[in-house]
This record gives C-alpha cells, structure tokens and sequence, in this order.
C-alpha cells in the first residue's frame, strides 16, 4: 500500500476496534487491519512490544514522496485516541 494510511491491531469482537474501522472509513482514509481475535499470544506480544494494553492499537503510517526512503510509524493508541488525532469532537456527535 502506497501513501498515508493508518494500521490496526483489533479483535473481532471489542466494540472500540470496529468503532475505529467505522470512523476510518467514514472519513473515506486507507487503512489496514489484522484481526488478532484467534491468536490471542500474538495479540498479548504486540501489546508488550507496543506498550498499549488493549486493543484497538493503531499507528498512522507516513510515506514519504520517495516510497524507496521508507515511511514513519507514528503510534496514536487506541479508539479514543483516533477521534483526538482526527479531530472529532464526540459531544459534538
């Protein structure tokens, strides 16, 4: 995948990993995701390796104009913190 796009670690069924689904594609933003709900030691991995306990976890990746120079891996964190990063305001919802 080419460009800015936002990766996700989620599970099936916590209701803030599809929230954060909803609310990227709402906003019409690339993004990809893997479902860790069947692996959960992975899930429990990453989530050390990252230093967030819960799930979703999702990154902003940043491409630069030369895909060849590699791209940035800005963590944002959870659901909540995409909204924030994103600029929407819940009450205002």
């Amino acid at each position: 995948m080419f460009g800015n796009h936002y990766v996700l670690i989620t599970a099936g069924s916590c209701e803030f990993c599809q929230e954060a689904i909803e609310t990227l594609k709402a906003r019409g933003l690339n993004f990809v995701y893997t479902d860790m709900e069947n692996a959960p030691q992975v899930l429990e991995v990453t989530k050390l390796a990252s230093g967030h306990p819960t799930v979703p976890m999702i990154w902003e990746v940043i491409v630069g104009e030369d895909p060849q120079s590699g791209a940035n891996n800005n963590f944002i964190g959870g659901c909540d913190e995409l909204k924030k990063h994103l600029g929407i305001n819940d009450s205002a919802e």
